[in-house]
């Protein structure tokens, strides 16, 4: 799945290498009956040359195979989660986050979605058995600085996040508490789904000699941490 800032969201088959469906991010149809989009917040949004307006910019994308669920974010921090099975049908649209969304994602057991936002903050939503949307977690005053990445655990427990500020923090989202060793007690890489987060000793090795952490802008690994693709401000993707 990948979305873009021309109002469209889509599946793309890697296999065929070819676009397979697409859907609008936002039609005044689809969601406010006609009307034109409002919104009370605070007009930060991240830097575009669309021409399309702010919440018809797709900012991140993800997918529940469990709930059949694609989540998408837009410009303003609006997510509209849509029917997998008809891009027109919207389950749910969630306006908690006060300004755009980087980094978005469903834990393992589809449980929780966890998004980080321009806000500073996290926000982790419960889905119940029948699809539907809870905030169950606002995670605010930890971060100085927008979200940036997060992972989840394999065990849907754990989430980790960085920041712009470079500051990484571990969280226990069924206690919903802060944990404050978890550099050190969840530093071994098989207990995370994924690796996003672009600083620690996961990924050790993808900044070069003399680099700040503004040279690399994401990064990702293989399911058995073999492998390292880490993104530029040039455009290179690099494999290590």
């Amino acid at each position: 799945m990948t979305c873009g800032d021309d109002n469209q969201f889509h599946e793309v088959s890697i296999t065929d290498k070819r676009v397979v469906r697409s859907g609008s991010i936002w039609t005044a149809e689809q969601n406010n009956n006609g009307n034109p989009y409002t919104t009370n917040k605070i007009r930060c949004t991240a830097s575009t040359i669309s021409e399309f307006p702010a919440h018809q910019q797709g900012r991140a994308i993800c997918y529940s195979r469990l709930h059949g669920h694609i989540a998408v974010s837009n410009n303003y921090g609006d997510v509209t989660v849509f029917d997998y099975n008809n891009f027109q049908k919207i389950i749910a649209i969630l306006k908690n986050p006060r300004e755009w969304v980087e980094a978005m994602k469903y834990s393992p057991d589809n449980q929780y979605l966890a998004v980080g936002a321009h806000d500073d903050t996290i926000y982790v939503y419960k889905i119940d058995t029948n699809g539907n949307y809870s905030l169950n977690w606002k995670i605010e005053y930890m971060h100085s600085s927008a979200v940036t990445a997060l992972d989840w655990s394999r065990d849907s427990r754990f989430l980790k996040a960085i920041d712009q500020a470079y500051l990484k923090l571990y969280y226990d989202c069924i206690e919903n508490v802060h944990i404050k060793d978890g550099s050190t007690s969840l530093s071994d890489p098989s207990i995370w789904d994924t690796s996003t987060c672009k600083l620690g000793w996961e990924v050790m090795g993808v900044f070069p000699a003399g680099a700040d952490g503004t040279d690399i802008n994401a990064v990702d690994a293989n399911a058995d941490r073999t492998r390292i693709a880490a993104g530029d401000d040039f455009g290179t993707v690099c494999i290590f």
